[in-house]
């Protein structure tokens, strides 16, 4: 049997991965592209484990001591394309500046544009001195793209859609239908000051006191405020969970709560729609530009309106069941703006 000669090779200079993300690479491998990722260790308050495809290069981020090592690594690797997960590591950007193989060099950015003094600064920072080293920069979605612009990447030159759940695991066949016996909300994430769990915890004890303790929450993670958590009857904290298990929670819930304080964008948010879940966010998470539609699959609140949370929050607890599962047949077809089909157009266009 032949091996398929693979002559689109690119390299990833990342962070820490993720489940998403490694079903992206592979995508990428079977749709013919050879692929080489750097990356940092696993998040301890992210425990993920995962089933690495042996025909996809991981390289541990430990190994290259300095920017030169990266850049003797790369000049032998002789990459098409190179995608850089932010400027967090400046041996990265070092690593591209002193390259001299000629390779499309992609920025992927997450940030939303703030319009702080801090992010105007490094926008001028950045045009000055990092500007020329790329081509193309990725971002999630539009609330990145006028970050990108200050950067001073053209229209033509940006591109949406840098991350696209695992439509593997979640699917509206990989799930059962909306439980009728059973009311549970459910939170996936860290136990964080910035993901609002500690509003969340206070806010559903007050409202299911006055709707008879009808409902559940259950909340999936850990982090620095677990040893804070509350503790009630109908709160279950399940700890943290991998991803091919979690599927099984999902089924059993009925509608999903993210209130992060940051979170700029939240592929959790495209992984519950995906699988049919009416939801409830902030207007802080990025990715309920593309995933939610306030009253249609749930509703959008704001932290800096007083109540707002609370008020949102025990509307769509006192919906009914007929509500809920139209909400949630309204989240799968807004699910699907972006897919793994999408994300491997948008890295051919970037590599050719």
């Amino acid at each position: 049997m032949k091996q398929t000669i693979r002559s689109k090779k690119i390299l990833f200079l990342y962070t820490e991965l993720s489940g998403y993300i490694i079903n992206s690479f592979e995508n990428a491998f079977s749709s013919g592209f050879d692929v080489h990722v750097i990356n940092y260790p696993t998040n301890k308050e992210a425990p993920f484990k995962f089933t690495k495809n042996k025909n996809i290069y991981y390289y541990r981020r430990d190994q290259f001591k300095s920017s030169y090592d990266l850049s003797i690594f790369i000049k032998d690797l002789n990459p098409g394309a190179i995608f850089i997960s932010g400027w967090i590591d400046k041996d990265y950007l070092n690593a591209l500046q002193n390259l001299s193989i000629k390779a499309n060099k992609i920025l992927m950015l997450d940030n939303p544009w703030e319009g702080t003094l801090f992010q105007n600064l490094w926008a001028f920072y950045f045009r000055t001195f990092h500007k020329e080293l790329f081509d193309f920069i990725w971002v999630p979605g539009k609330t990145q793209i006028k970050y990108a612009k200050k950067l001073g990447f053209k229209k033509e030159d940006i591109f949406e859609g840098l991350y696209t759940c695992n439509n593997k695991i979640f699917n509206i066949k990989n799930t059962l239908s909306l439980p009728s016996k059973s009311k549970v909300l459910l939170f996936v994430g860290r136990y964080s000051e910035e993901k609002g769990i500690k509003e969340l915890w206070q806010n559903f004890v007050s409202i299911n006191s006055t709707l008879g303790s009808k409902w559940q929450l259950w909340c999936v993670g850990t982090g620095n405020l677990w040893d804070n958590r509350v503790l009630d009857k109908n709160i279950k904290h399940l700890g943290f969970i991998q991803q091919e298990k979690i599927i099984e929670i999902i089924s059993k819930s009925n509608i999903f709560v993210l209130p992060s304080k940051y979170e700029p964008w939240g592929v959790i948010l495209h992984e519950m729609v995906s699988v049919g879940k009416p939801v409830l966010v902030s207007d802080n998470v990025g990715s309920s530009s593309c995933f939610t539609k306030n009253g249609v699959n749930g509703f959008i609140f704001s932290h800096k309106k007083e109540n707002d949370f609370k008020i949102k929050l025990k509307k769509i607890m006192e919906l009914s069941e007929d509500d809920l599962e139209k909400m949630g047949k309204e989240s799968v077809n807004l699910s699907k703006s972006i897919s793994i089909d999408s994300w491997i157009q948008t890295l051919n266009k970037m590599y050719d």
